[in-house]
């Protein structure tokens, strides 16, 4: 746990390291104004882009794979609990070849993001947090369907969410850093940080 701290620490240094190029539009926002909620709703817009949710949903798997590989900035990369840092082409091969195994996905499947929370603002790049709840589809004994997901979203703990066809398995405090290029927010990086199951 140190460790994944200790590295979203130095995430978070490289990151506003790289903000020297002010956008005059987000230089001078401050917490709780227009601007500042305009950003938000855009860059919570961005985060159901990145995980394929809502509007953005997409049925088979190497589909969103795809979608995050176009919208992830050129030097993306993301650091998970229990797996070395990986960057954009690292994440999009592993992502690719998990595809060819668990081929479909049920709406809502996979990581939800909520509680989703602006909190840093550096010129062009833009620092926020979320809850992410990584669902499962449940089979016909009501259990998770391990069978049709990836190893990575396997747990001894579950629950059913409110919806009762979908089991959450892991939860996170998610960092997500987004860069604006060309006049588009785009995910820069991101960092996952273990909560306790909430139930």
């Amino acid at each position: 746990m140190t460790k994944i701290r200790v590295l979203f620490v130095v995430a978070f240094m490289a990151i506003t390291s790289l903000a020297s190029a002010q956008d005059p539009m987000t230089s001078t926002m401050k917490k709780g104004d227009k601007a500042w909620t305009d950003l938000e709703n855009t860059l919570r817009e961005a985060d159901l882009q990145w995980l394929c949710q809502g509007k953005y949903y997409k049925p088979k798997r190497q589909d969103c794979v795809d979608s995050r590989g176009k919208f992830w900035a050129d030097q993306f990369f993301e650091i998970n609990p229990g797996t070395a840092t990986q960057t954009k082409a690292e994440m999009y091969a592993v992502q690719t070849e998990g595809a060819k195994t668990y081929t479909d996905v049920v709406r809502g499947e996979g990581p939800n993001p909520t509680e989703f929370q602006l909190m840093a603002v550096y010129g062009n790049i833009a620092m926020a947090v979320d809850h992410t709840s990584f669902k499962v589809r449940v089979n016909a004994q009501g259990q998770p369907d391990f069978e049709h997901t990836s190893p990575t979203f396997r747990s001894d703990h579950w629950f059913l969410d409110e919806s009762g066809k979908l089991a959450v398995t892991r939860e996170v405090t998610f960092l997500r850093v987004f860069v604006k290029e060309s006049g588009v927010w785009r995910p820069a990086a991101g960092a996952a940080v273990p909560l306790p199951p909430s139930k």
